[in-house]
């Protein structure tokens, strides 16, 4: 039974990588508006009644792409994660990911962020929603990451925010990536009770007042991270430079390098 089950799963999974596929196609050529389950389905090879069963509505594609767009990313962030550095210099493997995560995969880039929109969420079932914060809690894990280093480097000032470095974390993936006060189901170990309150007290601070400035004059970040490109990313510099895909990614810092 348990092999017919995963039998089962190998399946779903090869018909749900086909139709995001399609999808990214459509999407590319005519954007997300254009995008409907009845083109999907006349262009792939698997039957309407399956189709339905494993996408019941264009939110779920969504969310799937989405999934997708944020597993890339990961991938990126994974492949410098022995980058050895300050943690202000770590925060920009998360910059340079982002960059080239646009850049080479636009459609399922903006996907992560439209399938984490209330009216998505809800349109999808609660084990999808789970697959899509469990990735996007590793991209601020990421963040804790690198805000736990600051302490220990001394970039980072030990001051009391009335927060933890998890909630912190949070703040600064909420604040830099357009997460809403309502994205509770990405707030560590559910602590709701004073998160509005938290999180004015984190817009009130900001990021340039706390004295941890991730591209600030200290050291040559450009230089930092043309070191990462190279290091970890050089096959897709090359892809990018080979397209001429033009950059009009914001910096995650709000600063030019």
């Amino acid at each position: 039974m348990k092999e017919k089950r995963s039998r089962a799963r190998l399946s779903a999974d090869k018909r749900i990588k086909e139709i995001t596929l399609i999808a990214e196609l459509i999407i590319v050529k005519r954007g997300f508006k254009e995008l409907t389950l009845q083109e999907v389905i006349a262009q792939s090879s698997i039957s309407r009644g399956t189709f339905f069963k494993l996408i019941p509505n264009k939110e779920t594609l969504i969310t799937h792409l989405g999934i997708n767009g944020i597993n890339y990313w990961l991938e990126l962030i994974n492949k410098a994660r022995g980058f050895e550095g300050l943690a202000r210099e770590n925060l920009l493997v998360l910059h340079a990911s982002q960059v080239i995560a646009s850049k080479l995969n636009r459609t399922i880039y903006h996907s992560i962020f439209m399938a984490n929109a209330e009216l998505n969420r809800l349109s999808v079932t609660p084990e999808l929603n789970f697959i899509l914060d469990d990735r996007i809690n590793e991209l601020i894990q990421f963040y804790n990451g690198c805000i736990q280093l600051g302490l220990k480097d001394g970039s980072f000032p030990a001051r009391n925010y009335s927060f933890n470095t998890e909630e912190l974390a949070y703040f600064m993936w909420a604040n830099r990536y357009g997460a809403t006060v309502s994205s509770i189901n990405y707030m560590p170990h559910n602590n709701i009770g004073d998160l509005t309150e938290k999180y004015k007290k984190f817009v009130d601070v900001q990021l340039d007042f706390m004295e941890w400035r991730p591209l600030s004059s200290e050291l040559n970040y450009s230089r930092v991270l043309l070191d990462i490109y190279s290091k970890y990313y050089r096959k897709e510099i090359s892809q990018i430079k080979k397209h001429d895909l033009r950059d009009d990614t914001p910096s995650i810092t709000g600063q030019e390098f």
